[in-house]
C-alpha cells in the first residue's frame, strides 16, 4: 500500500472521530452517568415538574404566554410535559437509552424555560423551575447537548449495555489488527513487534473499558487513555511506507466503534 493510502486510512480515521466531536457539542463536564443514574434523574425531573405546576399562580397555569415566537398555553403545555416525561421514563431501559424521547422533553422543557425567564419579573414557582432546570442540564449532558438545547443539536446516549458492546467490538477487532501486523514479513522484526504492541495495548484497554461500563463503574478516565492509545497505534499505521490489504482493513474496523466509545463519553 502506498503512503498515500496510509495518509487516506488516517483521515478517515480522523473524520469518525470528528463525527463524535459533533455530536456530543461540548464534553461533558463529570462523568458518563450510569443507566441507574439517568433513570433516577429522569425520576427528579418528573417530581419537580409536579413541584413547579403546584407552586404556579392558578392565573398564570390558565394563561396564555405570549413573545415574538407565539403563543403558549401553560396549562395545556405542563400536561404535554408530564406525558412526555412518563414516555421518557417507560421506555428507558438497559435496550434503549430513549434518545428521541429525551429529545422531546429536552427541546419542550427549553421552550418553558425561555417563556418563565422571558416574564418582566420573578414569577411564583420560579425557584422550583430553577430546580428542575438544573436537573434538565444534567440530563441534556447525559444526552451530548446542554441546556436548553440548541436548534441544531443532536440528542444521543449509549447506555451501558450498548457501550459495553461497542468496547467489546474495539477489543475484537484491534485483535484482528495484531493478527494482521504480525503478517507484515516485509516490516523489520522491531518495527512489527511494536505495531503488535500497540495493538494489543489497545485491545486490553478497550477490554478495561468493557468491564467497568459492564459494571455500571465510572470508565471516563480509562476511555481517554484508550483514546491516547488510538492515536499510538494511528501514529503507527501513518509511519508506514506499504502496508498489507488486511492490515488496513483491520484498522478500519477498528475506526467506528472508537468514534461511538467518544460519543458515549463525551471526549473530543
Amino acid at each position: 500500500m502506498s503512503i498515500t493510502t496510509s495518509s487516506t486510512s488516517r483521515a478517515a480515521w480522523l473524520a469518525t472521530l470528528a463525527v463524535g466531536a459533533g455530536i456530543t457539542a461540548f464534553a461533558q463536564a463529570g462523568e458518563r452517568p450510569s443507566d441507574r443514574e439517568v433513570k433516577q434523574l429522569i425520576e427528579e425531573i418528573d417530581r419537580g415538574r409536579d413541584r413547579f405546576e403546584d407552586q404556579l399562580d392558578p392565573k398564570v397555569k390558565a394563561s396564555i404566554i405570549r413573545n415574538e415566537k407565539g403563543e403558549l398555553n401553560v396549562e395545556r403545555y405542563l400536561d404535554d410535559l408530564q406525558d412526555n416525561l412518563k414516555n421518557l421514563k417507560d421506555r428507558f431501559n438497559s435496550d434503549y437509552a430513549a434518545s428521541k424521547e429525551a429529545e422531546v422533553v429536552l427541546r419542550q422543557s427549553s421552550e418553558i424555560h425561555e417563556r418563565v425567564k422571558s416574564q418582566p419579573k420573578e414569577m411564583k414557582g420560579g425557584s422550583e423551575w430553577d430546580t428542575m432546570a438544573a436537573g434538565l442540564t444534567r440530563l441534556a449532558a447525559a444526552y451530548g447537548t446542554q441546556f436548553p438545547v440548541p436548534r441544531d443539536a443532536v440528542v444521543r446516549r449509549f447506555n451501558d449495555k450498548e457501550t459495553a458492546d461497542i468496547a467489546e467490538e474495539l477489543a475484537k477487532n484491534s485483535e484482528e489488527l495484531k493478527k494482521q501486523i504480525d503478517q507484515e514479513k516485509s516490516l523489520a522484526p522491531p518495527v512489527r513487534d511494536a505495531g503488535k504492541k500497540a495493538a494489543d495495548e489497545l485491545t486490553k484497554q478497550a477490554k478495561t473499558v468493557k468491564s467497568r461500563v459492564s459494571d455500571s463503574r465510572p470508565a471516563t478516565a480509562e476511555t481517554r487513555t484508550l483514546m491516547d492509545l488510538a492515536r499510538k497505534m494511528g501514529d503507527f499505521m501513518t509511519s508506514q511506507p506499504s502496508l498489507l490489504p488486511g492490515t488496513t482493513g483491520a484498522w478500519n474496523a477498528v475506526q467506528a466503534p472508537l468514534g461511538k466509545l467518544q460519543q458515549a463519553y463525551g471526549i473530543k
